[in-house]
């Protein structure tokens, strides 16, 4: 049987998940970061997920972590210029479990020369955070 299922994964209790980010953020305070220092989420919208999970066969949503070198205000730059942020890619998977490219016509796509791969460039916090 497949792993790659509508209904893989499942839900965290508080305390797990809690437990989980706490760690993340120990081990980079245990590196002499501060709060501030490290990115701690990525956000991304409800209809640029949709665009991903409404492709025909897509059973879910793989998340990648990736690296990418950027300005102090986030925007991409040459590698070496700027920061080497941890950044996450958002693809759709299919029943197979191989990553389903974005298809024409879809939000964040420019001419149809690139065919999107991945959803990207979500709002990082601590910049971004609510809280």
């Amino acid at each position: 049987m497949s792993v790659f299922t509508k209904d893989a994964g499942r839900f965290l209790k508080s305390r797990e998940a809690n437990a989980m980010t706490g760690e993340y953020h120990e081990r980079k305070v245990s590196v002499g970061l501060k709060p501030d220092e490290y990115t701690r989420s990525e956000y991304f919208g409800i209809n640029q997920v949709m665009s991903l999970l409404e492709q025909p066969g897509c059973m879910g949503l793989r998340v990648h972590h990736a690296k990418r070198w950027e300005d102090a205000d986030g925007n991409p730059t040459e590698p070496g210029k700027g920061e080497l942020k941890p950044r996450v890619l958002l693809t759709g998977v299919d029943a197979e479990g191989h990553d389903m490219p974005i298809k024409e016509g879809n939000d964040g796509l420019k001419d149809g020369n690139d065919d999107g791969q991945a959803l990207g460039d979500g709002p990082v916090c601590p910049r971004h955070c609510a809280n």
